[in-house]
């Protein structure tokens, strides 16, 4: 069951299993040290994918100034490459149109998942930089026009 609430809708029981699986993932398996829980927490909308009180795709969505943005995006191990990570950025895309369709779209993203994004239209902005140990690039989404079918 996919979810998006404020910070102060999630259930104790739901933070947990969401800071851990931020933790296993961002922490233990890439290996950063960083604080993995900050201030955007409080602020951001959250959206996650429940299943057996299980949380297995989640991220933050929230506007920074004057763009739309989410980060901590993430799939438990169990389920990448099934197509949960898909629908988790078409969810936070279709939110963004909804709510926030006057503001661009940009993100953070880490080097190694730039061919994911962009097969969700994102571009590259501007050159690679690294935070906390890791190499990250900016970038924007661009919504592909949808061209009407005439046959």
């Amino acid at each position: 069951m996919w979810c998006i609430k404020n910070f102060d809708e999630i259930s104790s029981h739901d933070f947990f299993h969401i800071a851990r699986l931020r933790i296993d993932t961002f922490i233990v398996e890439q290996q950063r040290v960083c604080s993995e829980l900050d201030d955007w927490d409080l602020q951001a909308k959250h959206v996650y994918y429940q299943r057996d009180g299980k949380i297995l795709a989640y991220a933050r969505m929230f506007l920074a100034g004057e763009h739309f943005t989410f980060s901590r995006f993430v799939t438990h191990s169990s389920v990448r490459g099934t197509g949960l990570g898909d629908q988790l950025v078409n969810l936070i895309l279709h939110y963004a149109r909804n709510h926030y369709a006057e503001y661009p779209v940009k993100i953070e993203a880490y080097r190694q998942v730039l061919k994911f994004y962009q097969r969700h239209n994102f571009q590259i902005q501007g050159a690679p930089y690294i935070t906390d140990g890791i190499p990250y690039v900016e970038m924007l989404y661009q919504p592909q026009n949808k061209q009407a079918n005439t046959d």
